[in-house]
């Protein structure tokens, strides 16, 4: 409570003090206030041109699908388009701010704070400031850093292009190079295949081959009808006598029996034997020998042509074998060339249209709102220098009197004598 009182006692000490000397304050702080003007007055003054640069999608092809959170998140990487010492370094010397009396430097330049980039919340712009005691130079700096900054996008856009176009150009020679080379090869294929040729001899066996089948079926059929006709002819024949005997008597020609009966009136009847070849046993035996002989040459023409018949199946094999072979290259062949000629389609499609591919996945920079020669100073700010100076100089004024007066108040109390103090004894429950 002692310390309290003491302490609310040495700041209204204080305050009546700044009220005594209010004059010297007053004084003080309109002396601060005058040299902050003056010095404002005679400060360089600086201003600022600022230009917004806009960061779009390409309205070239169909564009890109990312989200607008995340385009507005890449932003950033589009400072160093701006923000880059070789375009500051064309700048300075186009305007010869490199020579007096300027004599700014890319790194003067970065220190001295002349350039400031700013993203503007929830947007796709770009805030470029300049700030420089020549408003004209910093409408033109800011301006000229702005256009060379786009035509740097777009110059690395064209690049990307050409680059792109290049590279799709040797792919595009490549393929047709590679088609060349299929239809050479797939036109030897179908020369040295000769398909047609060896189509029309595998028609050709394939025919021999059905006419031998037929007459092999014949021979055999006729084989099968002269082997039965052999065995009936041979039963036959065994029943067939080879001579035939006719018994003849003599009595029934009237003359003979008239002169038999002069010579013996009483003997037996006379009679005669005549032998002939049996005709039937030799029709029989003619066609045994011929169906035999049938018979032989049919086993003979059926070996034959089962011989024949074999050596065309084998020659339909090969043949066969070697079509599929030649068929199997050729269609090889025309698949490369369908390969190669969808290869240059694509090719040519993609180097077509190399130039929309390329530009659709890029970013368009442009310059709106061009800055103007900007007609006030954003520095030195007078009214508020001097209103600065007016409290500094008061608040230094008001210290340094209160400073002086504790010093006062200090020797004072060197100098009085010092007096016992006698303590009293304050009750706990007060």
């Amino acid at each position: 409570m002692i310390m309290d009182d003491d302490a609310d006692q040495r700041l209204l000490r204080r305050a009546g003090v700044l009220q005594q000397h209010w004059r010297r304050n007053l004084g003080g702080a309109a002396a601060c206030a005058a040299a902050a003007l003056i010095v404002s007055l005679f400060l360089p003054k600086v201003y600022r041109a600022t230009t917004y640069i806009l960061v779009s999608e390409s309205k070239i092809g169909s564009g890109s699908r990312d989200a607008a959170w995340q385009q507005t998140a890449m932003l950033p990487t589009f400072v160093p388009f701006i923000d880059n010492d070789a375009l500051i370094s064309q700048t300075l010397k186009k305007y010869q701010l490199d020579r007096p009396p300027y004599d700014l430097t890319v790194g003067h330049f970065r220190r001295k704070n002349y350039l400031d980039i700013q993203i503007p919340k929830s947007t796709r712009l770009l805030e470029l400031s300049v700030d420089f005691p020549d408003a004209r130079l910093a409408a033109d700096i800011v301006n000229d850093l702005a256009g060379r900054a786009v035509a740097f996008n777009d110059q690395m856009n064209a690049t990307d292009t050409e680059a792109t176009r290049e590279f799709l150009e040797k792919q595009l020679a490549e393929a047709t190079a590679h088609l060349r080379e299929a239809a050479e090869r797939r036109l030897k294929v179908q020369q040295e295949a000769s398909i047609e040729d060896h189509e029309k001899d595998l028609n050709i066996l394939l025919g021999e081959k059905d006419r031998l089948s037929l007459h092999l079926g014949q021979l055999q059929s006729e084989l099968a009808q002269d082997e039965s006709r052999s065995q009936s002819l041979q039963q036959s024949l065994i029943g067939e006598p080879r001579v035939l005997e006719l018994k003849k008597s003599v009595t029934a020609d009237p003359f003979l029996q008239k002169a038999t009966d002069k010579l013996d009136p009483n003997g037996p009847p006379l009679s005669m034997t005549e032998e002939s070849l049996n005709l039937t046993r030799e029709e029989i035996q003619r066609n045994l020998v011929g169906a035999k002989a049938n018979s032989a040459a049919e086993r003979a023409g059926i070996q034959e042509g089962r011989e024949r018949l074999k050596k065309v199946n084998g020659e339909i094999t090969q043949l066969s074998a070697r079509l599929a072979l030649l068929r199997s290259e050729v269609e090889k062949a025309d698949s490369d060339y369908s390969l190669a000629s969808e290869s240059v389609k694509s090719a040519t499609r993609l180097y077509q249209d190399a130039s929309v591919t390329v530009s659709s996945k890029s970013q368009d920079m442009k310059q709106i709102a061009p800055a103007l020669v900007p007609e006030r100073p954003i520095r030195p700010t007078i009214v508020l220098n001097t209103i600065l100076g007016f409290l500094l100089g008061a608040f230094a004024t008001g210290g340094l009197t209160v400073m002086l007066e504790n010093y006062r108040e200090l020797r004072r109390r060197e100098t009085l004598p010092i007096e016992e103090v006698e303590h009293v004894r304050i009750p706990a429950g007060r």
